[in-house]
């Protein structure tokens, strides 16, 4: 477990986006995704070793009943 305390919780009602959804999609530019931003509760916590630190990754149960993971910085309260 690292040293650096998770800012947010299990049980926790977030907004979530990814940093680079748009690089990693084939979406065209006029279409909308309908669930972004990605709305659901953090479920699980997980820690991932980087180059210089470790960080902490959020196990996400989204509204429209997928599970999906972020960063804490792509993670932000309501």
């Amino acid at each position: 477990m690292p040293e650096k305390k998770p800012k947010y919780k299990v049980g926790d009602f977030v907004r979530c986006f990814y940093d680079f959804f748009e690089f990693y999609s084939y979406f065209y530019d006029d279409a909308e995704y309908p669930y972004l931003p990605f709305c659901g509760i953090i479920v699980d916590l997980a820690w991932d070793m980087n180059w210089f630190d470790m960080e902490t990754v959020y196990k996400i149960y989204c509204m429209d009943g997928e599970y999906r993971f972020f960063l804490e910085d792509e993670i932000h309260f309501p």
